[in-house]
C-alpha cells in the first residue's frame, strides 16, 4: 500500500467523512506528518507549518501540481475540518497573518506513529475511547482566544489577533467618545466575514 492509500486509511479509521478521504486531504496529513513515500509513520513530526509549506511539500515529495491559488480548497476542505476533529491545531494567529500555522495534535502525532506497528491496536483503541473529548478540549483551547466584543448593544466574539483588537477598539472606546450613537451596519471577522451586516440600511 502506497502513502497516500494509507493516510486515507488513517483518515477513514478516525471517521472523517468521504469527502475528508480525498486525495488532497491525504496529501495534506502526509505533509503535515513530514512523512515522504520512502518513510515509515513512526517517523511523523508535528512541526508548525503553513498552507504554503503544505503545497510544496506535496509537489516535491507526491508529484503533485497544486499552485498557489489551492490554498483556499486546501484550507476548506482538509484543515478546517482536520482541527474540527482535533487532528490539527492553530497557532491562535489571525487566519490573514503570515504568522499563521498549523500542526498536528500530539494525540494525532502519536497515533500515527504507531501506524502499522504492534501496539497500534492499543494506541488507536485508546485515541478512538477518548476521539470526542479531544474535540471538545480543542474547541475549548480556541474559545479560550476569542474575544467578547459588544455591537449595538448585542455580545459577540472576534478570533483573536490585531486587526480584530483594533477592531473591538473602534466599536467599543472610539465609536461610543466620537460618533455617540453610532450604529455599526456592518464588521467583519477574519473567520466570519459576515459577523454583522445590516443589509437594508447599508
Amino acid at each position: 500500500m502506497d502513502k497516500i492509500e494509507e493516510a486515507r486509511e488513517i483518515l477513514k479509521f478516525v471517521g472523517m467523512p468521504k469527502a475528508q478521504q480525498a486525495d488532497i486531504c491525504c496529501y495534506v496529513l502526509l505533509a503535515m506528518a513530514g512523512i515522504k513515500p520512502d518513510m515509515s509513520w513512526r517517523n511523523a513530526t508535528n512541526d508548525w507549518i503553513r498552507i504554503h509549506d503544505i503545497i510544496q511539500f506535496a509537489n516535491l515529495n507526491y508529484e503533485t501540481s497544486y499552485a498557489e491559488n489551492s490554498r483556499e480548497a486546501i484550507r476548506k476542505q482538509a484543515l478546517h475540518r482536520f482541527r474540527t476533529a482535533a487532528l490539527v491545531e492553530d497557532n491562535g494567529k489571525a487566519t490573514n497573518s503570515p504568522n499563521y500555522r498549523y500542526r498536528l495534535t500530539e494525540e494525532t502525532l502519536e497515533l500515527l506513529k504507531h501506524y502499522q506497528s504492534v501496539g497500534w491496536n492499543e494506541i488507536a483503541s485508546r485515541y478512538m475511547m477518548y476521539h470526542e473529548s479531544l474535540i471538545d478540549i480543542y474547541a475549548s483551547k480556541k474559545e479560550m482566544k476569542m474575544m467578547p466584543v459588544k455591537i449595538n448593544g448585542d455580545d459577540f466574539k472576534f478570533s483573536s489577533g490585531k486587526h480584530n483588537e483594533l477592531q473591538k477598539a473602534i466599536i467599543e472606546e472610539f465609536a461610543p467618545r466620537f460618533a455617540e450613537n453610532a450604529e455599526c451596519l456592518y464588521v467583519g471577522d477574519t473567520i466570519e466575514k459576515d459577523l454583522v451586516k445590516n443589509v437594508d440600511k447599508l
